[in-house]
């Protein structure tokens, strides 16, 4: 395997490590190398071993000991598409999968992985769904999937439609007393900071939302906005949250006006925002920015001159927009991997405590977040 950057090095340690325990030269109980001498074999910072070492326990094949370091655990299980022969079957209830560009490359990435492990991935017409039926039609296709008796499902949380939470809630209390193994992905279905029952795979949201702040307090500015749609996923109050304690380190107190929960697409709205004194604004997402951005140019609001703006997720138009827009693009082929290896970790151990597995995004500055100097 080719690893490349300083991102790929805790992976590295991670595969080296995983590889050494599966073929029993570090048996049960066995201590492995202190980190200080992880770092020195492997030529790295100590938190790139520490990363990789987390890692590690949050997947249950280590512990690690205060004070005494890092063991092989008890029973560690085997890689898990060595488990059985009998193929198994995954399901996808991803809503509106077809129409949004970040869930297409994961869920490919896991259908890739399919063959490797030994599993077969059911896809709901999910793509047909419209705001007015997107609702009921998850819950059914949830349903469906219990009745067909899937091994597992990746599930991705409802947003942006009234109602969305009960939706949420009904559709985890079906697949919880169905006893289905569930790898969420990117969202949580409970608000920041509750937790759910299952695996969630994503990225670090709050440490995103407070890189995204940082770039405009490393400016210079004292203020900045956030923007999100209505019944935005919890992801967005994860990120709001990154911003403020950005602010808070900075000993700035974000008040309630700086937040806006809107339509962007809506030039009344947009005019709002910006009378209120909105100049450096982090929206929710791609989609948010973009058209934010198309409405303030309708008010004759220049970006990056009388407006900057911040997006998540590098959907394909963000980097060719007219003004190329600063966002994180999320690792989806990583985040893929990560949720078919989550997935079986889960079935190997169906009773190991519920983790959250995180991908880093790459922070990608361009030209609409740049203050302009006097």
């Amino acid at each position: 395997m080719t690893y490349r950057g300083e991102r790929a090095k805790n992976r590295r340690i991670y595969d080296d490590v995983l590889e050494r325990i599966q073929r029993g030269e570090l048996g049960e109980g066995q201590r492995l190398p202190t980190e200080r001498e992880l770092v020195a074999l492997y030529g790295v910072s100590r938190p790139t071993v520490t990363k990789a070492l987390s890692r590690l326990q949050q997947e249950g094949y280590i512990v690690r000991r205060a004070g005494s370091g890092s063991f092989v655990r008890s029973s560690t299980p085997l890689p898990p598409h060595r488990e059985s022969t009998e193929a198994r079957y995954y399901g996808l209830l991803i809503p509106k999968l077809g129409v949004t560009e970040i869930f297409e490359p994961i869920c490919a990435r896991i259908a890739q992985l399919s063959r490797l492990h030994n599993f077969h991935l059911l896809w709901g017409d999910s793509a047909a769904h419209s705001e007015e039926n997107v609702a009921a039609d998850m819950e059914e296709g949830c349903l469906r999937y219990i009745e067909q008796k899937v091994d597992g499902l990746f599930f991705v949380p409802l947003e942006l439609v009234p109602g969305w939470e009960d939706t949420n809630q009904r559709i985890v209390r079906h697949l919880r007393d169905a006893h289905i193994p569930v790898v969420v992905l990117d969202s949580d279905y409970l608000p920041y900071p509750q937790r759910g029952i299952f695996d969630l795979v994503g990225i670090d949201n709050v440490r995103a939302g407070y890189r995204a702040a940082r770039h405009y307090l490393d400016q210079g500015a004292r203020r900045f906005d956030f923007l999100c749609r209505p019944y935005s996923a919890n992801t967005v109050q994860a990120r709001l949250h990154g911003c403020r304690l950005a602010l808070s380190e900075a000993n700035i107190l974000m008040p309630p006006e700086w937040i806006h929960i809107g339509e962007p697409r809506e030039e009344s709205f947009v005019e709002q925002v910006l009378s209120s004194g909105a100049t450096n604004i982090v929206c929710a997402n791609d989609a948010t920015a973009i058209a934010l951005m198309h409405s303030a140019e309708q008010l004759n609001r220049l970006v990056p001159r009388d407006l900057r703006v911040v997006g998540f997720d590098n959907v394909k138009y963000s980097e060719y927009a007219r003004i190329p827009l600063t966002t994180f693009h999320q690792p989806c082929s990583e985040l893929g991997q990560l949720a078919v290896e989550t997935m079986l970790l889960r079935q190997a151990n169906p009773r190991r405590p519920s983790t959250t597995v995180y991908a880093e995004p790459e922070f990608l500055l361009r030209q609409s977040s740049i203050i302009p100097r006097l």
